[in-house]
C-alpha cells in the first residue's frame, strides 16, 4: 500500500485563503474597484445590502476595497467568489493569477508542515 500524499482539510484550505487575502491586501486595496463585485457578492450572499452601504460610505476607493476585505476574509467562500467576480468582469485577469499563485503558495507551505 502506497503513502498518500497529506491533503488539507476544509479548515485549513478556508485559513489558507484568508492567509492569502492577509498577504495581499495592500496590493489588492490599490487594484480591486469595490462596487464593481457588489451585486455578484450580494447574489451569492457573501455582502448584505448593510454591508454594501458601509462599504460605499468610505471616503476612498482604498478603503472601500479594504473594508470589502474585510468582509471577505469573514465568510470561508469569500475569496473564491471574489475570483468568480473578478473573473466575470473579465478587466483584471491579472488579479486571479496573482490569487491563485498566493494560494497555491501558502498552500504548498502549509502541506510541507503536515
Amino acid at each position: 500500500m502506497e503513502p498518500t500524499a497529506p491533503s488539507l482539510t476544509e479548515e485549513d484550505l478556508t485559513e489558507v485563503k484568508k492567509d492569502a487575502l492577509e498577504n495581499l491586501r495592500v496590493y489588492l486595496c490599490e487594484k480591486i474597484i469595490a462596487e464593481r463585485h457588489f451585486d455578484h457578492l450580494r447574489a451569492k450572499k457573501n455582502l448584505s445590502r448593510e454591508d454594501t452601504e458601509e462599504i460605499s460610505c468610505r471616503t476612498s476607493s482604498r478603503k472601500r476595497a479594504g473594508k470589502l476585505l474585510d468582509y471577505l476574509q469573514e465568510n470561508p467562500k469569500g475569496l473564491d467568489t471574489l475570483v468568480e467576480s473578478i473573473r466575470r468582469e473579465t478587466t483584471q485577469n491579472f488579479l486571479i493569477q496573482k490569487i491563485t499563485d498566493e494560494v497555491l503558495k501558502l498552500r504548498n507551505i502549509k502541506l510541507e508542515h503536515l
